[in-house]
């Protein structure tokens, strides 16, 4: 979830990769949450017309946000939609999301996806789109108004609380110092996963060094890392906090091997995948982001159809550890390949 100019925007020709996507196996049916009850998700067919759905998300810095761009474009290709993805640069971009909002309203897109950088920075925005008549679904990081027509998300709390009680439940009664590493402290999946994980740690034996906030960028997260193992003399019993601050103490303590932590992350990539198949990160609570935006795509065409849909769907929550690294489908959380639709102009 690096600095914009950094950024590297990769040009892909997307009739080849629909036709792949029309021969592959589908993903559907799928273990959700839905409107707060257990379920399986069915998405339509096919949309009735070639709907212009805009995508906005807030940087295309890592291969999360490559997931979520390539779960866009396949479903759109899928039902029959055309697609517009547009990233911020960063969570410290607001005033760009924002304008990229405005500039789908402008290109008169029939409905909004929206990874928002801020939970409450586009309300007003939402607000200016309802008003228009069109939908705007709250996709993956969390939104505070009401006046969504719907949200594909996992309850970040549930899953911060999976990863602490897998961390319990290795540290069983003893007491144990944690390093909280949470993300952006804007972001409301970031206030969502605090609060499930100091839940969790309530009546417990465990002492939590909230390490700080700062956006998941592995300069970022390293020097809140080192600041972490400073604060306590030889580093904490365990790292917890987001996929890039894992990734950060995965390399920290390979270098400087007299730290003895060990680390969890509250949600999965490519990357912290790879640290668990080489045994240098205990586990990663699975958020499914592949599946949270293709789940979204389906909800806009059934708002704008007016189909029965949830209010709020979000995919099950699985851990990923040693015990399941090789059988785990990640086509649920990363693209296959080197796959990289991080941005597409929203066809006329």
């Amino acid at each position: 979830m690096p600095h914009r100019l950094a950024v590297v925007l990769v040009a892909v020709f997307l009739n080849p990769l629909l036709a792949r996507a029309a021969t592959a196996a589908p993903w559907y049916p799928v273990k959700v949450v839905s409107d707060g009850r257990a379920g399986s998700y069915q998405p339509l067919a096919r949309a009735a017309k070639a709907w212009r759905i805009c995508a906005l998300l807030p940087h295309a810095r890592d291969k999360y946000f490559w997931g979520v761009s390539w779960g866009l474009t396949q479903e759109a290709g899928r039902l029959g939609v055309k697609l517009g993805i547009y990233q911020a640069g960063g969570y410290d971009y607001l005033p760009v999301q924002r304008k990229q909002f405005q500039d789908c309203l402008d290109k008169g897109a029939d409905a909004i996806l929206l990874a928002a950088i801020s939970t409450d920075g586009l309300n007003d925005d939402i607000a200016v789109a309802a008003r228009r008549g069109v939908p705007v679904i709250d996709l993956i990081t969390g939104i505070s108004s009401e006046l969504v027509a719907a949200r594909s998300l996992v309850k970040y709390d549930e899953a911060a609380a999976a990863a602490a009680q897998y961390l319990l439940s290795l540290s069983g009664k003893k007491p144990v110092h944690v390093a909280w590493l949470p993300g952006p402290k804007d972001a409301g999946w970031v206030k969502d996963a605090e609060a499930g994980m100091y839940r969790s740690f309530q009546q417990t034996p465990v002492t939590v060094l909230h390490a700080g906030y700062g956006p998941p960028e592995l300069g970022a997260q390293m020097g809140l890392i080192r600041a972490a193992v400073k604060a306590r003399n030889g580093g904490p019993d365990y790292f917890l906090g987001n996929a890039v601050a894992c990734e950060a103490a995965a390399n920290f303590i390979r270098y400087n091997p007299h730290i003895n932590s060990k680390t969890i992350a509250f949600y999965a990539t490519e990357p912290v995948v790879d640290l668990i198949r080489q045994g240098r990160v205990l586990a990663a609570a699975s958020d499914s982001p592949v599946l949270q935006a293709r789940i979204s795509v389906d909800l806009a065409v059934r708002v704008l159809e007016q189909q029965p849909h949830a209010r709020r769907v979000g995919p099950a929550i699985d851990i990923i550890d040693a015990k399941n690294v090789y059988q785990y489908d990640f086509s649920r959380i990363f693209a296959p390949g080197n796959q990289r639709i991080t941005q597409q102009a929203l066809p006329d």
